[in-house]
């Protein structure tokens, strides 16, 4: 199986797995197995389809990397959300929605750790506008960086058992239900981010929706984990975020919270929020998922993040998924057939024939990280070059001093 650039698939080219429409997630347009023709092709495009998985001999090892099982439950959580939103807007969010959302996350949660090397950032959902597809990323991020860190996550948590620590499920449901409070305010606070916008230009009531959030979940039996995060997820590492807990803690915590008085899950919810509307922002603009990872790398966000998790989410996070096509600094093309957790802009890669001949069993396969003369320059068909980056200088900072 190989994902490539809509612009380079071929007439004739058989399909390898779902084409879900970027526009209405969950609705599927095209089925595995299908031949696609010039005119479906063109179809595909005026959809805002970018890329498609084909079938492809040369690389049927890497079928696998398909995943189907982890977009299913993706899917299944942002179904989920779709419809907790609704409840949530006629203010009749309930413990056993809470326990729907929280038992599509588990779900969610046992395919993360069983798909973890086929992890993306390039399926429907990311391309995808609104709450319930931002709510069902945010959890998926969370999620992957949580079981990167996992030692980390629980020695944060010092006051529960290591059973309850380890429980993902509940760091998963954080992020799903993060913004929960925007479905009480209008719609253009929905679609705002403070990644994109200056702290001015924000709609005004924007930074309600944490407190109203919180509220929304109190009487729902949700995890405190859960709404801590909700409260708190605009907290910055070094205290320059929101909610300012003068007024809420009359006085005993003085200003906004920083460091690690943040709880783990609201750190880790905190850099997969920015990380996913900077993904959503170069979907929208038709630039490739790199480029976020590289904005999420700059100097533009220091201090924003926990350093452990901000450097784990850009380890753990692919620029370039398993089964990508790409073509490398010497003009070859190339596929990724394995992610570098040191550096991931240089995976392991397969060397494609360029005579066609997909029956050919020779192969050149060898890691990026010690051919270092040579680079990735695009992948699925748009140029990478601007937005390569390096995690290794990003060390963790002290902690900020506590008010």
């Amino acid at each position: 199986m190989l994902l490539c650039s809509l612009n380079d698939v071929r007439p004739g080219s058989v399909l390898g797995a779902v084409v879900s429409d970027p526009n209405v997630p969950g609705h599927d347009l095209l089925r595995p197995g299908v031949p696609l023709h010039a005119a479906m092709i063109n179809t595909l495009r005026k959809r805002g389809v970018q890329h498609v998985w084909i079938e492809d001999d040369f690389t049927r090892d890497l079928d696998a990397a398909v995943a189907p099982k982890l977009a299913a439950a993706r899917a299944a959580v942002y179904a989920q959300l779709r419809d907790g939103l609704n409840e949530s807007s006629r203010g009749t969010l309930t413990s056993a929605s809470i326990k729907d959302h929280r038992r599509a996350v588990l779900g969610l949660v046992i395919e993360a750790i069983g798909s973890a090397k086929y992890a993306s950032l390039t399926d429907s959902l990311f391309s995808s506008s609104g709450q319930a597809s931002h709510g069902a990323n945010v959890a998926y991020l969370a999620l992957l960086t949580g079981l990167h860190i996992e030692t980390y996550v629980v020695m944060e948590q010092k006051r529960l058992d290591r059973r309850q620590a380890r429980d993902m499920s509940v760091l998963g449901l954080a992020g799903l239900l993060h913004d929960i409070g925007k479905t009480r305010l209008n719609a253009d606070i929905t679609e705002a981010h403070e990644s994109a916008a200056e702290e001015a230009t924000l709609p005004e009531h924007y930074h309600d929706h944490t407190h109203l959030g919180q509220k929304a979940l109190e009487s729902t039996g949700a995890p405190a984990r859960v709404v801590h995060a909700v409260l708190n997820h605009h907290q910055r590492f070094d205290g320059s975020g929101w909610p300012d807990f003068t007024s809420i803690t009359h006085g005993r915590i003085n200003k906004p919270l920083a460091g690690k008085r943040i709880h783990i899950f609201a750190r880790i919810v905190a850099a997969a929020n920015v990380l996913d509307n900077l993904i959503s922002d170069a979907a929208r603009n038709k630039r490739p998922a790199v480029s976020a990872l590289h904005a999420f790398a700059s100097s533009r966000f220091d201090g924003w993040f926990d350093p452990v998790v901000r450097r784990a989410m850009l380890l753990r996070m692919p620029p370039f998924s398993v089964g990508t096509e790409v073509r490398l600094s010497d003009d070859r093309r190339a596929v990724v057939i394995e992610p570098n957790p040191q550096n991931p802009c240089r995976p392991t890669v397969r060397i494609l024939p360029e005579d066609n001949n997909t029956h050919r069993t020779d192969h050149e396969t060898f890691s990026l990280a010690l051919v270092p003369d040579l680079t990735i320059t695009h992948s699925l068909g748009e140029d990478v070059t601007p937005y390569l980056y390096d995690p290794t200088p990003l060390h963790p900072h002290p902690e900020p001093t506590p008010a």
